[in-house]
Protein backbone atom coordinates (compact mmCIF):
# COMPACT_ATOMS: atom_id res chain seq x y z
CA UNK A 1 0.00 0.00 0.00
CA UNK A 2 1.29 3.48 -0.85
CA UNK A 3 1.57 5.92 2.03
CA UNK A 4 3.43 8.67 0.17
CA UNK A 5 1.36 11.81 -0.10
CA UNK A 6 1.67 13.97 -3.14
CA UNK A 7 1.02 17.51 -1.94
CA UNK A 8 1.06 18.68 -5.53
CA UNK A 9 -1.60 16.10 -6.43
CA UNK A 10 -3.66 17.01 -3.38
CA UNK A 11 -3.64 20.72 -4.21
CA UNK A 12 -4.29 19.99 -7.88
CA UNK A 13 -7.38 17.92 -7.03
CA UNK A 14 -8.50 20.61 -4.57
CA UNK A 15 -8.10 23.45 -7.08
CA UNK A 16 -9.67 21.52 -9.97
CA UNK A 17 -12.65 20.41 -7.87
CA UNK A 18 -13.06 23.91 -6.42
CA UNK A 19 -13.09 25.43 -9.90
CA UNK A 20 -15.52 22.76 -11.13
CA UNK A 21 -17.90 23.40 -8.22
CA UNK A 22 -17.72 27.20 -8.55
CA UNK A 23 -18.25 27.19 -12.32
CA UNK A 24 -21.09 24.67 -12.06
CA UNK A 25 -22.80 26.66 -9.30
CA UNK A 26 -22.50 29.85 -11.38
CA UNK A 27 -23.87 28.15 -14.49
CA UNK A 28 -26.74 26.57 -12.56
CA UNK A 29 -27.56 29.96 -11.07
CA UNK A 30 -27.69 31.44 -14.55
CA UNK A 31 -29.94 28.57 -15.73
CA UNK A 32 -32.24 29.35 -12.79
CA UNK A 33 -32.37 33.02 -13.81
CA UNK A 34 -30.16 34.37 -11.06
CA UNK A 35 -26.83 36.18 -10.91
CA UNK A 36 -23.80 33.94 -11.48
CA UNK A 37 -22.17 35.45 -8.37
CA UNK A 38 -25.04 34.68 -6.00
CA UNK A 39 -24.12 31.04 -5.15
CA UNK A 40 -20.45 31.95 -4.71
CA UNK A 41 -21.37 34.87 -2.46
CA UNK A 42 -23.72 32.59 -0.53
CA UNK A 43 -20.78 30.40 0.51
CA UNK A 44 -19.46 33.38 2.45
CA UNK A 45 -22.49 33.27 4.79
CA UNK A 46 -20.19 31.22 7.02
CA UNK A 47 -18.14 34.37 7.67
CA UNK A 48 -20.49 37.29 6.87
CA UNK A 49 -23.90 35.96 7.88
CA UNK A 50 -27.11 35.11 6.03
CA UNK A 51 -27.28 38.41 4.12
CA UNK A 52 -24.27 37.26 2.05
CA UNK A 53 -26.62 34.93 0.13
CA UNK A 54 -28.61 37.94 -1.13
CA UNK A 55 -25.60 39.59 -2.78
CA UNK A 56 -25.78 39.45 -6.57
CA UNK A 57 -22.64 41.36 -7.52
CA UNK A 58 -18.98 40.40 -7.75
CA UNK A 59 -17.11 41.64 -4.68
CA UNK A 60 -13.89 40.95 -2.87
CA UNK A 61 -15.72 40.67 0.45
CA UNK A 62 -18.40 38.14 -0.55
CA UNK A 63 -17.18 36.52 -3.78
CA UNK A 64 -13.55 36.43 -2.66
CA UNK A 65 -14.45 34.93 0.70
CA UNK A 66 -16.79 32.43 -0.97
CA UNK A 67 -14.07 31.29 -3.36
CA UNK A 68 -11.51 30.89 -0.57
CA UNK A 69 -13.96 28.90 1.58
CA UNK A 70 -14.91 26.74 -1.41
CA UNK A 71 -11.23 26.06 -2.10
CA UNK A 72 -10.59 25.13 1.54
CA UNK A 73 -13.54 22.72 1.54
CA UNK A 74 -12.49 21.15 -1.76
CA UNK A 75 -8.90 20.68 -0.57
CA UNK A 76 -10.31 18.96 2.53
CA UNK A 77 -12.42 16.64 0.35
CA UNK A 78 -9.41 16.05 -1.92
CA UNK A 79 -7.44 14.91 1.15
CA UNK A 80 -10.27 12.52 2.07
CA UNK A 81 -10.41 11.29 -1.53
CA UNK A 82 -6.64 10.68 -1.63
CA UNK A 83 -6.67 8.84 1.72
CA UNK A 84 -9.50 6.54 0.67
CA UNK A 85 -8.10 5.99 -2.81
CA UNK A 86 -4.70 5.00 -1.41
CA UNK A 87 -6.38 2.50 0.93
CA UNK A 88 -7.86 0.66 -2.04
CA UNK A 89 -6.16 -2.47 -3.42
CA UNK A 90 -5.97 -1.08 -6.99
CA UNK A 91 -5.19 2.51 -6.12
CA UNK A 92 -4.21 3.65 -9.63
CA UNK A 93 -7.09 2.08 -11.52
CA UNK A 94 -9.51 4.49 -13.23
CA UNK A 95 -12.46 2.58 -11.78
CA UNK A 96 -11.04 2.99 -8.25
CA UNK A 97 -10.62 6.72 -8.86
CA UNK A 98 -14.22 6.95 -10.08
CA UNK A 99 -15.77 4.94 -7.24
CA UNK A 100 -13.81 6.79 -4.56
CA UNK A 101 -14.54 10.17 -6.20
CA UNK A 102 -18.28 9.54 -6.34
CA UNK A 103 -18.23 8.18 -2.80
CA UNK A 104 -16.32 11.21 -1.53
CA UNK A 105 -18.79 13.53 -3.23
CA UNK A 106 -21.75 11.67 -1.71
CA UNK A 107 -20.14 11.90 1.72
CA UNK A 108 -19.56 15.63 1.16
CA UNK A 109 -23.26 16.12 0.42
CA UNK A 110 -24.32 14.14 3.51
CA UNK A 111 -21.84 16.05 5.67
CA UNK A 112 -22.84 19.43 4.22
CA UNK A 113 -26.57 19.00 4.64
CA UNK A 114 -27.09 16.38 7.36
CA UNK A 115 -24.15 16.68 9.75
CA UNK A 116 -22.78 20.22 10.05
CA UNK A 117 -24.76 23.04 11.66
CA UNK A 118 -26.70 25.22 9.20
CA UNK A 119 -24.23 28.09 9.66
CA UNK A 120 -21.48 25.90 8.14
CA UNK A 121 -23.33 24.56 5.10
CA UNK A 122 -21.93 25.54 1.70
CA UNK A 123 -24.77 28.03 1.24
CA UNK A 124 -25.96 26.66 -2.10
CA UNK A 125 -29.33 25.96 -0.48
CA UNK A 126 -29.64 29.72 0.09
CA UNK A 127 -29.24 30.62 -3.57
CA UNK A 128 -30.06 27.60 -5.75
CA UNK A 129 -32.90 25.13 -6.04
CA UNK A 130 -32.33 21.54 -4.95
CA UNK A 131 -32.36 20.60 -8.66
CA UNK A 132 -28.87 22.10 -8.89
CA UNK A 133 -27.37 19.96 -6.13
CA UNK A 134 -26.72 16.84 -8.26
CA UNK A 135 -24.88 19.06 -10.74
CA UNK A 136 -22.73 20.65 -8.04
CA UNK A 137 -21.80 17.40 -6.30
CA UNK A 138 -21.16 15.70 -9.67
CA UNK A 139 -18.78 18.57 -10.44
CA UNK A 140 -17.02 17.90 -7.13
CA UNK A 141 -16.62 14.21 -8.02
CA UNK A 142 -15.35 15.00 -11.52
CA UNK A 143 -12.95 17.59 -10.12
CA UNK A 144 -11.51 15.01 -7.73
CA UNK A 145 -11.29 12.26 -10.35
CA UNK A 146 -10.07 14.22 -13.38
CA UNK A 147 -6.47 14.90 -12.23
CA UNK A 148 -5.96 11.15 -11.61
CA UNK A 149 -7.47 10.18 -14.95
CA UNK A 150 -5.33 12.70 -16.81
CA UNK A 151 -2.20 11.74 -14.89
CA UNK A 152 -0.06 9.15 -16.61
CA UNK A 153 0.32 6.99 -13.49
CA UNK A 154 0.71 3.33 -14.40
CA UNK A 155 -2.26 1.11 -13.64
CA UNK A 156 -0.29 -1.72 -12.06
CA UNK A 157 1.60 0.33 -9.49
CA UNK A 158 4.99 -0.21 -11.16
CA UNK A 159 7.61 2.47 -11.75
CA UNK A 160 6.59 4.87 -14.53
CA UNK A 161 10.04 4.95 -16.10
CA UNK A 162 9.96 1.18 -16.64
CA UNK A 163 6.42 1.22 -18.00
CA UNK A 164 7.29 3.36 -21.00
CA UNK A 165 10.54 1.65 -22.06
CA UNK A 166 10.07 -0.33 -25.24
CA UNK A 167 11.06 -4.00 -25.15
CA UNK A 168 13.74 -5.34 -27.48
CA UNK A 169 11.06 -6.94 -29.68
CA UNK A 170 9.17 -3.63 -29.97
CA UNK A 171 12.47 -1.85 -30.80
CA UNK A 172 13.05 -4.51 -33.46
CA UNK A 173 9.64 -3.83 -34.99
CA UNK A 174 10.27 -0.08 -34.85
CA UNK A 175 13.54 -0.51 -36.74
CA UNK A 176 11.98 -2.93 -39.23
CA UNK A 177 14.52 -5.70 -38.46
CA UNK A 178 13.99 -9.37 -37.87
CA UNK A 179 15.58 -11.23 -34.93
CA UNK A 180 18.68 -12.38 -36.93
CA UNK A 181 19.45 -8.83 -38.04
CA UNK A 182 19.20 -7.60 -34.44
CA UNK A 183 21.64 -10.28 -33.26
CA UNK A 184 24.08 -9.34 -36.05
CA UNK A 185 23.58 -5.63 -35.32
CA UNK A 186 24.19 -6.17 -31.58
CA UNK A 187 27.51 -7.99 -32.24
CA UNK A 188 28.87 -5.25 -34.51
Amino acid sequence: MHTHWSWKGLWLAGVVSSAAVAVTAALRSQVEGRSIWKPINAISHIVWGWHAAKRRELSVRYTGTGLVLNLAACVFWAACYESWRRAMPRLNSPSTAAVVGVGTSALAYITDYCVVPRRFTPGFELSLSRHSFPWIYSALAIGLILPKWLNSEPTSGHDKSKMHQPTSSSRTRQLGMDADEVTTYARD
